[in-house]
Formats: structure tokens, C-alpha cells, sequence
């Protein structure tokens, strides 16, 4: 009985679940690509990420009385790498043609995501492991879910466009899915903030305990 309910339930809502199915395979699929990209980079590739990764950690400040205005400055920087990308997500949404590049932009994000944290534990072993849990995963636990939210709400969006939309007016459907991108944009915020100003620190501690 229960079962039989349950199947009933999603074959009444698999127009919204396929999207998300799709978008979050997407993402997967990227991040798998991306950690598996680093066996194919030449070794001089690899020294430059090093060097990077080095100049990262040096350049956290120590001391407490800069983290303030460093900490804007950073959060005005994150706000331009994250936001484009959720706008780009919504506009796309409102195209009839946008659902290629949607599941595309979702899984080049889930790429650079893998690619990072393959890089931190393949470089720096159990280090490297404990870089990610303070500077990778504090803000992703809101950045992720943002981007599967705003991925798949954007394709189901544009597909019904494409289907021709037949869930009342198209404005009202307009209105209603920018809504949905407002909260998704929230939360998105609370992650720049995270990464800003809570990641620095997190980092410090783990420097000076390890």
C-alpha cells in the first residue's frame, strides 16, 4: 500500500523531480571529471598549482585587527565570482533554449569544485584533507544546494517554455520562479559571508594546530 502511494505520488510530481535528477547527475558527472583531471595534468601544470596553493596560505592574515577589512574585501570578490553565475542560471530559465547550457554551467561548476578538493588531497594528503573541511566545505554546505536549486528550478522552467507554459500566466509563472531565485540568492549570500569572513579563520586555526 505504501509503496503503491509512493510510486502514485511520483509519478504525479515527475516533471519536477526529472530536473532535479538531471541537474544533480550533472553535478556529479562534473565533480567526478574534475578530481580525475588531475592525472592528465603535465608536471609544470601541476608546480604553478602549488605555488598557488602556497601564496594562498601564506597570504592569510595572522593577525586578527586586518581580518575585518580584509574580510570585505574578500566578500566583495566572492560576490563577483558567485553571483554571475545565478544570474546566468535565470536568465537561461526564461529561454526556450536554455536547457542545454543550464545542465552545462552546473556541471563546469561541479568541475572546478572536484578539481579543487582532488587537488588539496592529492597534493597535501591528509593536510590537504583537513584544507577542504575548513576551507572547501563550510561554504559549499549553502553554495551547492543554491546551485542544484537554481539549476534544476531554471530548467524546469525553461522546458515548460518550451512545451509551450500551461500552469496560468506567463507573467504570474515569471514572478513566481524569480521568487524562488530571491531565496535561492539568500542563501547564497549566507555562503559568500562564510567563505569571507568565518573561512579565514578556520584556516589559521588549522595552520597553527598542524
Amino acid at each position: 500500500m505504501l509503496v503503491s502511494k509512493a510510486r502514485l505520488w511520483l509519478c504525479q510530481h515527475k516533471e519536477v523531480f526529472f530536473p532535479l535528477i538531471l541537474i544533480l547527475g550533472a553535478f556529479l558527472g562534473g565533480l567526478v571529471c574534475g578530481a580525475l583531471t588531475l592525472h592528465t595534468l603535465h608536471s609544470s601544470q601541476l608546480e604553478e598549482l602549488r605555488q598557488y596553493l602556497n601564496g594562498f596560505l601564506q597570504g592569510v592574515e595572522p593577525l586578527a585587527e586586518t581580518s575585518r577589512a580584509s574580510g570585505f574585501h574578500a566578500w566583495c570578490q566572492i560576490l563577483k565570482t558567485q553571483l554571475p553565475l545565478l544570474g546566468i542560471l535565470w536568465i537561461l530559465g526564461l529561454t526556450v533554449v536554455g536547457v542545454p547550457l543550464i545542465v552545462f554551467a552546473v556541471g563546469a561548476r561541479g568541475f572546478v569544485l572536484g578539481f579543487t578538493v582532488g587537488f588539496l588531497i592529492k597534493e597535501q594528503a591528509m593536510q590537504g584533507l583537513l584544507l577542504a573541511l575548513v576551507a572547501v566545505l563550510p561554504q559549499n554546505l549553502c553554495y551547492v544546494p543554491a546551485l542544484i536549486g537554481a539549476g534544476s528550478f531554471a530548467f524546469y522552467f525553461s522546458f515548460s517554455l518550451l512545451r509551450g507554459y500551461r500552469n496560468g500566466p506567463v507573467l504570474k509563472g515569471v514572478l513566481a520562479y524569480s521568487l524562488i531565485f530571491v531565496l535561492i540568492l539568500l542563501i547564497t549570500l549566507l555562503g559568500t559571508w562564510i567563505e569571507a569572513y568565518f573561512v579565514p579563520g578556520l584556516i589559521r586555526l588549522m595552520l597553527s594546530l598542524t
